[in-house]
Order: C-alpha cells, then structure tokens, then sequence
C-alpha cells in the first residue's frame, strides 16, 4: 500500500461502542486535524463481542445523527458495509479508522472484537485499516483515562499514513493504562495470548446467562497474564507490550491458516 495523503483524504471512522461513545469522539477529533472530510458510521447500540458478524436475519436501518455522523442498528460489520455501499458511494474513504475502543484488544480479545472486526471488514473491501484501543483500570471502564491515546495516537497516524503497510493486513493498535509519561515507548509485537480466561458467565434467572469479563467487573480481576504464545524473537507479544506499559502495534490479516500443520496433516490424510 502506497503513503496516504490525509490532508486531502477521506476518512471513515466506525467502532463496536456506539456512534456517541467517548472513544470515537476522541477520534473523530483527532482525525479532524488532518482531514475535513471524516465521516462516522458506526452502530446505534453498543456491540462489543460482535466480532465479525454481519446481520442476514434482520433488518438494518441507517439512521442519520448529524453532519457526517450516521447510525445503524447492526454490527460494525454491516456499518462498514453500509457505509462503503451505501453512504460513501460517490467517493470511497482512503482509510478506515475503528475504535477507539473502551478497553485493550490483544492476545484472544481479537477474535471477539468488534473493533477488530471493522478493520477487518475494511480490508476484505480493500480499504487500508487501523483499530485503536485504550486500555484502563480493571473493574473502573467507567473511569477511563484516554491521555495515552490522545497524546500519542496523532503521531502514529501520521506516520503509519507515510510509510504506509500491506492491502492485505490492518494495523492494530493498543494504548496501555497509564499517564503518557509514564508510556515506555512503542513496540511493533506479534499477537500473544493471556494465561488466565478472561470471561464470566453469570445465571440471572434458571437458565438465562449473560456473558461479561473480569476486566469489567472484578476491580482485581484479569491482570492481563503472561503470554503462552511461541515468541517471534526480537519481538513482544501485544500481552506482554501492554502489561509493561508499551503501546503495541501489530500488523495483522485474517489468513487463519496454520502453515506449520501442512505438510503433517498431507502426510497423514494422504
């Protein structure tokens, strides 16, 4: 993928939060330093764990929230969609933004993420893509501190524009909870795994569950671990970066072949 020009492209931001979330507020405002023409769709209610579902059984409406600011009742997947097809199709965004995102996506977060997901669903209509994540405070996602983002997020951007990466692969991007001072530096990592599972389900009622994560409720919940995950050397895990007060930046694609798997599974099929 060629240098992105931002001064004169146009921008689309989505996220899993919801269109009037704090996080994509931020970066709509952020964005609007380097561009006039940013654009949100983004779901109506908050989807967080949609990952990357797409709405075959129901009805989306599109809803307009103001200027350049539109809704729809569906996942970030169909935001994308709809937003791509239908709201911007006089002019395709030269890049997707997603998040920023009320808490980190790292390690198995990915694969629940809808955040990840709006990324993801840019790629696949080949759109170069970012997803951003703040990480903050177990059990206080009421009392998140995005300076970290907001301080340092500007500058990657920009850079990440210039130097440009892969069509075929977004860029993820995770802030760690702390005061922007106290950031130890950037660190480009690979996607690691937590040692400790992360979800909660809760009975409400006899069999009716909800699902949550410690992170959200337990104020001494999930740490973040340590990663299990076959280190690439020379670099961190995303786990790891975030734990030590690293941003992580991980370049990532949705080929979920395990190429290591290939050859055995020939031999042995065969």
């Amino acid at each position: 993928m060629s240098a992105i020009d931002l001064k004169n492209s146009r921008i689309l931001i989505t996220n899993d939060d919801g269109y009037f979330s704090p996080g994509i507020n931020l970066l709509k405002s952020i964005v609007e330093t380097f561009s006039n023409d940013v654009w949100i769709v983004a779901p109506e209610f908050e989807k967080s764990g949609a990952s990357h579902a797409l709405s075959f059984t129901s009805d989306l409406n599109l809803k307009e929230q103001g200027e350049k600011i539109f809704s729809v009742n569906g996942t970030p997947g169909d935001c994308v969609a709809i937003a791509l097809d239908r709201v911007l199709k006089d002019k395709r965004p030269d890049i997707l933004l997603s998040g920023v995102n009320s808490g980190c996506n790292i390690g198995e977060d990915t694969t629940y993420s809808g955040t990840i997901a709006g990324a993801m669903e840019g790629i696949m209509r080949k759109v170069p893509s970012i997803s951003i994540s703040q990480n903050y405070e177990s059990g206080k996602k009421d009392q998140i501190k995005w300076d970290a983002t907001n301080h340092f997020f500007p500058e990657i951007f920009e850079k990440l524009s210039k130097i440009g990466w892969q069509e075929d692969t977004f860029i993820n991007i995770n802030f760690p909870h702390c005061e922007p001072s106290n950031v130890k530096g950037i660190e480009i990592t690979t996607q690691g795994n937590r040692d400790s599972d992360d979800l909660i389900i809760y009975e409400k009622e006899r069999n009716i569950f909800r699902f949550g994560l410690r992170r959200r409720a337990e104020e001494h919940g999930n740490k973040l671990g340590v990663t299990q995950n076959k280190r690439v050397p020379g670099f961190m895990t995303d786990v790891e970066a975030i734990a030590n007060h690293y941003i992580s930046i991980t370049p990532m694609h949705i080929d979920l072949t395990h190429e290591n798997s290939l050859i055995r599974l020939k031999e042995g099929l065969n």
